[in-house]
């Protein structure tokens, strides 16, 4: 099912219907954290339209999914990473989570509509603990960015298994298999789920 989907508690019968991936997300360059914010959005809302638009207005923004509940209603899950220190350094705050939650806010300001209805947080170590918890040695992901972890937890959501996503990093999600190859893990896994949608 995919640490995503478990933790977030879905009702049975909601379906994802989107995810993007910000290939432009800054590299790291040292210690980072991470947030994710589960929305719920307007009821007539579009979830690719709405993705699109407050993707657009992250500046920390690396990846994330939506859908609808088995109501109709569409849901987000936003992803996000920064310097672990940057809270601090630009505006003196102790919570280095409360940027990222500060952008979200503002991003959030232009759709009245939507509603976080939870966050999650962690630093590059809390996501590597979430790999051991899903079966994949820490030592396996230690390199990993915190925008990477992210992406494998997203790609994780895609039917793909995560030990899956961990062998073919970085290049190749199914080096055993005939396939218009992406030349990147995330990538691969991120457009084979687009086809199949098709």
């Amino acid at each position: 099912m995919g640490f995503l989907f478990e933790v977030l508690d879905f009702p049975d019968g909601s379906r994802m219907t989107d995810l993007w991936n910000n290939t432009w997300a800054e590299p790291a360059t040292g210690e980072e954290i991470a947030s994710g914010h589960f929305i719920h959005l307007g009821d007539d809302q579009h979830v690719d339209v709405e993705t699109d638009f407050l993707s657009s207005h992250l500046p920390f923004n690396v990846a994330g999914f939506g859908g609808v509940f088995p109501d109709g209603k569409p849901w987000m899950f936003v992803m996000q990473k920064a310097p672990a220190d940057l809270a601090t350094r630009l505006r003196g705050e102790d919570d280095p989570h409360s940027l990222l939650r500060g952008s979200l806010d503002r991003a959030m300001s232009f759709n009245p509509d939507a509603l976080v209805a939870e966050e999650l947080s962690w630093r590059h170590d809390d996501l590597m603990k979430v790999y051991e918890e899903e079966g994949i040695p820490a030592v396996s992901v230690a390199g990993w960015s915190a925008a990477d972890l992210l992406r494998g937890l997203l790609a994780q959501c895609c039917n793909v298994e995560l030990a899956a996503v961990v062998a073919g990093y970085p290049e190749c999600a199914y080096p055993q298999s005939v396939h218009a190859c992406e030349a990147d893990v995330f990538a691969d896994v991120f457009a084979g789920w687009v086809s199949g949608l098709r």
